[in-house]
Parts: structure tokens; C-alpha cells; sequence
């Protein structure tokens, strides 16, 4: 058994999806992780059948690869349904941790609503972080257990109201859908289908030939314990995946680290040498999947600066064997710049996978 861990180098955006469906569609008997964050992720790939962007499952989808969500990672019933049901190619088997934090409409309203109020573009208003808080914060249910529990359901998700409810001044807006039962009976019967989806196993229970960790956002984004536009509330390094490593016997290991041959970032937040686009050069085109919205703002550009993206990945890679996967490279031709310091380069200068 092998594994590949494929970890965005920058703030996102770099071009996971795009690496994770090469090394899928080159494989058989893979397993795609879903390693950290959430649905917030928005992986996508160029394929015959047009543009697809995967959140809830992961690049490899499309290859056919089995999917599984790691104990990092925050499940969201509404989403699930929403891209099962549009998938070109469904997996065959979906697994999950039973550990895996959920979350609820309510977080994910309270996200957004935090967000007008605030007046940023720093989320994706998917409630990640009001998931986590809520789980620091309050009582808990599992998946299985609420599933389980049907005469419980309606007072859990009510607690869970009321929560935000103490903390949150809800808008007249939105106090129709906040309020709304059919909402709350929607919800449940995404939560069903989900649970008849999916299969509970710990990692080590699976046997593939080769396993691809695929992690969501970039280690310019790494958590750093508070809930800023400048992280999100996740590792988004080697770390979480090589702790799963631990609980299996596989000593072939590799990160592919992606980048972009510029920066590029979503909304608010800090960018590094930040330049309009066509100053990067006259050939970086306009983002084919990375346009504006009312949730992230923007999509901005920079300058990469080389020799920091050399610091950083080998500071996060530590004793583990990488190698560097350039995306876009049809748009700014820097190999030889990279070639001066890392050793193992995979180029992309074409999107199609």
C-alpha cells in the first residue's frame, strides 16, 4: 500500500483537485480522503464532461475512486445530498469516521448572518467554525446517535437554535427560514439519506492499494486557534493525515505540494505581494472556476515568492519524501526558477483530466 498526501502550498486555490484526479485516474483500487476542514473546500477539475467542483467528496470521485471522510473532517448533510445527486460518477463506497463533527443549517445561517453583519468576505458561510464552536460549547450528539434517537431529533436541533439565538441577533429577513419546520424536516431527511450512503469504518479496516489524502485549503491558512479571515480551523498540512498514517502499515509515502506560478486568494485576508493580474504577466488568464461572490469576495493575485514556498514546504514536510506539483503553467512559464531549488517537479500546463 502506498500513500499520497496532497496539500496546497499557498492560500488555496492552487489546484488540488486537478492533482488528486491525475494520480487517480493513473490508479486502481484507490481510496480518496477527504483529510481536513469541510464543504467549504471547492475542488475543481476540467474533464470532457464540462467543469466539475467537488466539496463534500473528493477529486478523484470522477475516476472512480472510493471515498472516505477522515475524523478531521466536518460532515454537511445538505451539501452531500445536493452533489450526490449531481455527480457525474458516484463512488461505489463512502465511508466515514464515526467521530466526524456535523453540521447543522443552523450553523451554517448563523455563519452567514455573522457575516453580513461584520460586512467581510472571509467565509464561505458553510459553518465551519460555528460547528467546532458549537462542539466546544455545548452537548453533542454523534451521527449514529441522532439517527438513532428520532423522539430526541427535533429538541437537538431546538438546542442548537437556541444556542445561536443567546449569541445572535437575527434579522427580520431571516427570521422566516430560521423559524421555518419545513427547514428543520428537510434537514432530517438529508441527515437519512446521508446516514443510507454512507458506511462507518476506522481506516485501518480498509484495504486499497494506494491511498490519496487530498486536503482542503493551503498552508498559508493554517490554524492558529482563533477565528480570523487570515486561517481557517484546520491543519492544512502533513499533519492530520500523517497521524491516520499511524494507525496503518504503509511505509511508501509522498506529499505532493501544489502551487500555482503565482498567488492566488479568495475575499479577505492577507496576500503576499498582492498585483493585479495582468501585471503578473500578460498571460495569466482569468480564473476558469474562481469568480466572484457575494460569500468570498474577489479572486486576488500575487507575486510567489520562491524561495518562501521552499521554506514553508520543507518545514512542513519535514523527514517525509514530496514532490512539487505546478499547476497553470501554460500561463507563466517559471520552471527553471522552481528547478533551482526543488529537486522533484510535476508540471501542468493543461487542466484537462
Amino acid at each position: 500500500m502506498k500513500a499520497r498526501i496532497v496539500i496546497g502550498a499557498n492560500y488555496g486555490d492552487e489546484g488540488k483537485g486537478t492533482v488528486v484526479a491525475n494520480y487517480t485516474k493513473n490508479s486502481n483500487n484507490v481510496l480518496n480522503i477527504l483529510t481536513n476542514g469541510g464543504a467549504q473546500r471547492g475542488h475543481s477539475i476540467l474533464t470532457k464532461d464540462g467543469n466539475i467542483t467537488f466539496q463534500h467528496f473528493g477529486a478523484g470521485t470522477y475516476h472512480g475512486a472510493d471515498n472516505y471522510y477522515s475524523r478531521y473532517f466536518i460532515l454537511n448533510p445538505m451539501q452531500f445530498v445536493k452533489e450526490y445527486k449531481s455527480l457525474i460518477v458516484k463512488p461505489k463506497n463512502i465511508y466515514r469516521d464515526l467521530s466526524c463533527r456535523w453540521s447543522t443549517p443552523y450553523d451554517s445561517m448563523a455563519n452567514l448572518i455573522s457575516e453580513e453583519q461584520k460586512g467581510t468576505h472571509a467565509s464561505c458561510c458553510m459553518g465551519i467554525w460555528n460547528t467546532i464552536k458549537r462542539y466546544n460549547e455545548i452537548p453533542i450528539l454523534n451521527y449514529d446517535d441522532f439517527i438513532k434517537n428520532e423522539d430526541f431529533q427535533l429538541q437537538y436541533l431546538f438546542n442548537i437554535k437556541k444556542y445561536y439565538e443567546k449569541n445572535l441577533i437575527i434579522p427580520e429577513k431571516w427570521k422566516d427560514i430560521w423559524n421555518s419546520d419545513i427547514l428543520v424536516f428537510n434537514f432530517i431527511n438529508d441527515c437519512y439519506f446521508m446516514y443510507n450512503k454512507t458506511i462507518v469504518k476506522n481506516l485501518c479496516e480498509l484495504t486499497y492499494d494506494e491511498l490519496i489524502f487530498e486536503n482542503g485549503q493551503g498552508l498559508l491558512l493554517s490554524d492558529n486557534g482563533k477565528d480570523t479571515y487570515d486561517t481557517t480551523p484546520s491543519n492544512t498540512g502533513i499533519l492530520y493525515s500523517l497521524e491516520l498514517l499511524k494507525e496503518l502499515n504503509v511505509n511508501d509515502i509522498t506529499a505532493h505540494y501544489v502551487t500555482r506560478p503565482y498567488l492566488t486568494r479568495h475575499g479577505d485576508g492577507v496576500l503576499m505581494n498582492q498585483l493585479f493580474r495582468k501585471n503578473i504577466s500578460s498571460d495569466v488568464n482569468e480564473d476558469r472556476t474562481n469568480h466572484y461572490n457575494d460569500f468570498q469576495g474577489e479572486f486576488r493575485y500575487g507575486l510567489l515568492d520562491i524561495n518562501d514556498l521552499h521554506k514553508r514546504i520543507n518545514e512542513n514536510a519535514g523527514n517525509i519524501k514530496y514532490e512539487l506539483e505546478v499547476t497553470h503553467c501554460d500561463e507563466m512559464d517559471r520552471i527553471n526558477d522552481f528547478k533551482k531549488l526543488f529537486k522533484n517537479i510535476n508540471i501542468y500546463s493543461s487542466p484537462l483530466v
